[in-house]
């Protein structure tokens, strides 16, 4: 296999490269593929060492621990929210150059890989594996920011894939606090249904390329990526290179929008929908006066303050051609 010659190597190959593995992703399946294919890595003497994340947050420090040991290439071996909490560690100091990104999905959702195209890892061998992603070439992908009001004053976030404001926000909270072990879409549709349940739009006021409107929708939808909830494609023009966020509204419709709509939600043929909106935008405000259910990448919080603008062009991530 010449292509993995050190001299045939791309130059993120070259280097010093980190994998951080949450253990627990996929019930454990996530850590034992990479294990199968950091086998083969170490009989061509490739400097790769693993890190296991060991609770929560722990793949924002390895990330940052990785940023000072200047590594070429970073593994993310994990589903959204390993994914965020690293994009959060290479967010949080941009002085330095970052690494390649290199994403092998196995989580509970793991729908920014389905915007980027990552193929099912585990059902290559690591030949073809290592053969595929040393051809891949490296993109640059965007990057949403979050100024939030959060109980001890104005913290930043960031997110790869989606941020969104009100069901999706009780949908991730139930998700977070209960079993996984039905798998990503099995858990997000239960969790849907739980949310569905109890929660009640909530009045804020969007201010968006200048225009301030009230509203109490379902949702608001930040999308970086075309997927969220285990499958859902909620954004499908969404685009992780174009500069922009899609944003998807939906408005004075019932509670039951997504419960009838289930179907087209998935298929991403909700958008034309009556009480859906679709706009592009690179910058938007949302307040409240009481507290908005907030997801970002499967993580889940409260806040009345949001201020989301797109970073373009920033993540250096292999994509595979397609």
């Amino acid at each position: 296999m010449a292509t993995l010659l050190t001299k045939d190597r791309p130059l993120w190959a070259q280097g010093r490269m980190v994998a951080i593995v949450n253990p627990h992703a996929a019930s454990g399946r996530a850590l034992r593929t990479w294990e199968r294919l950091k086998r083969m890595a170490d009989t061509w003497h490739m400097s790769l060492a693993t890190w296991q994340t060991k609770r929560p947050k722990h793949a924002t420090q390895l990330t940052q621990r990785a940023l000072e040991l200047n590594a070429s290439a970073l593994f993310v071996i994990g589903g959204d929210g390993t994914l965020n909490e690293v994009v959060n560690g290479l967010m949080a100091d941009r002085n330095r150059p970052l690494p390649v990104l290199i994403l092998i999905p196995g989580g509970t959702g793991s729908d920014f890989s389905r915007t980027l195209y990552a193929p099912e890892l585990r059902h290559l061998s690591p030949q073809l594996f290592w053969e595929g992603i040393m051809s891949w070439p490296v993109a640059y992908a965007d990057i949403g920011q979050l100024t939030l009001q959060g109980p001890g004053g104005i913290v930043q976030k960031y997110f790869a894939n989606v941020a969104d404001v009100g069901l999706g926000g009780v949908t991730a909270s139930y998700v977070n606090h209960h079993s996984k072990r039905l798998g990503g879409r099995a858990s997000f549709i239960v969790g849907a249904f739980k949310a569905y349940q109890i929660f009640h739009p909530q009045a804020l006021t969007l201010t968006i390329d200048g225009y301030q409107t009230q509203m109490s929708p379902l949702t608001v939808v930040m999308a970086n990526g075309a997927y969220f909830g285990g499958g859902m494609w909620i954004a499908p023009t969404a685009r992780i290179d174009d500069g922009v966020l899609t944003v998807v509204l939906v408005d004075n419709v019932p509670r039951s929008f997504f419960l009838r709509h289930f179907l087209q939600v998935y298929r991403g043929r909700h958008t034309t929908l009556p009480g859906v909106r679709v706009m592009e935008t690179q910058e938007l405000r949302i307040d409240a006066n009481t507290p908005l259910p907030l997801d970002i990448d499967g993580e889940d919080l409260l806040t009345k303050h949001i201020e989301c603008r797109i970073i373009p062009a920033i993540l250096p991530i292999l994509r595979p051609i397609t």
